[in-house]
């Protein structure tokens, strides 16, 4: 696939996304200045990618899913006026960008680079929280391959379009000298586990729990860890809102942050117990879990390390034509 095609296929998912802002809104009840005695609550439904094992329900990970499971989300969301209804399960970041434009949720956990690419183009979504970068990606190759990232010139790499994972296989790609030597290929992580063991693609970047779970029954070997090889290519995750929602429902910034933080301090009381808890709710074992966690939280809703990183991506999609135009991301969050 020719630079262009490709750089016209991340275009496109972005297009889809801004053709749903067309779409009517459906804002959840206004909370006014928190929730009174007997006011009903506005109800909350989260969505963000889903990549949990066949037969587990969808559910929120991180702070924000581990303070829901543990209870105590629930007071600080009734404070803020809102009562929580559950998480919708995605295959990717730009769908979910579409169910925060139509009404379907009203707050969307995705990683910075489908978030950055929809602000990008022109969709009016307001930043809630920006994350600290904490989310490692490991570039697995296919067992009997290639043993480092230039030796991919002339081979087929899978990327999971518009995701943070996009935005890091081409940059390392373009660091080892070899992008425009690569044909890249658009996969979802479910159809790129059996391509890579069919040795259709000859390697794919990936979330670091994801790499460990295929490693436990497949040799797959790895060819860099962000967290070692590129730490200034760690992944971060964006909570983002429609500007519909966020005008009818000012408290929900607060809210989000709060929970958040709650999670935060309960994770880090316990790290056994959440990585548990994440084998019991997706699947990953907890030695998977432990492996590819980093362990890092930042004090901020805005947090300035994940305003560095969304920078460079935006720096990234503008540059590479994937985005249309730049924004300033320092007035994208909202507090």
């Amino acid at each position: 696939m020719s630079r262009n095609r490709t750089l016209a296929a991340l275009a496109s998912v972005a297009l889809v996304a801004a053709l749903a802002a067309c779409s009517t809104s459906e804002a959840a009840t206004p909370s006014g200045d928190g929730a009174s005695a007997g006011a009903e609550l506005a109800p909350l439904t989260t969505g963000g990618p889903w990549n949990g094992v066949a037969g587990k329900t969808p559910v929120a990970t991180g702070p924000f899913g581990y303070a829901v499971e543990t209870g105590i989300a629930d007071e600080i969301l009734a404070e803020h006026g809102y009562e929580y209804e559950g998480f919708v399960g995605f295959n990717n970041g730009p769908p979910v960008v579409q169910a925060l434009q139509t009404g379907d949720i009203q707050v969307g956990f995705i990683g910075d680079t489908p978030a950055t690419q929809a602000r990008a183009s022109g969709l009016d979504v307001p930043a809630l929280v920006i994350a600290k970068p904490s989310s490692d990606i490991w570039f697995l190759t296919k067992t009997g391959g290639v043993t480092t990232i230039d030796q991919l010139a002339g081979k087929k790499v899978g990327l999971q379009f518009g995701s943070n994972f996009d935005k890091y296989g081409r940059a390392v790609l373009e660091r080892a000298g070899v992008l425009e030597d690569v044909e890249l290929v658009n996969l979802l992580f479910a159809d790129a586990l059996p391509a890579l063991q069919r040795g259709d693609i000859d390697a794919v970047p990936v979330p670091a729990t994801t790499a460990g779970i295929w490693r436990l029954q497949n040799d797959f070997p790895v060819l860099s860890k962000a967290s070692v090889d590129d730490p200034d290519l760690l992944a971060t995750s964006v909570s983002l809102t429609s500007r519909e929602t966020y005008e009818a429902n000012p408290e929900l910034a607060a809210a989000v942050w709060e929970v958040t933080e709650a999670g935060v301090a309960k994770i880090e009381a316990d790290h056994d117990a959440y990585a548990q808890w994440v084998f019991e709710a997706t699947g990953s074992p907890v030695e998977v879990v432990k492996e590819a966690e980093l362990w890092q939280y930042g004090t901020q809703a805005i947090d300035p390390d994940g305003l560095k990183t969304v920078q460079s991506t935006l720096d990234f999609l503008v540059g590479s034509g994937a985005a249309p135009k730049a924004f300033d991301v320092s007035t994208w969050g909202v507090e």
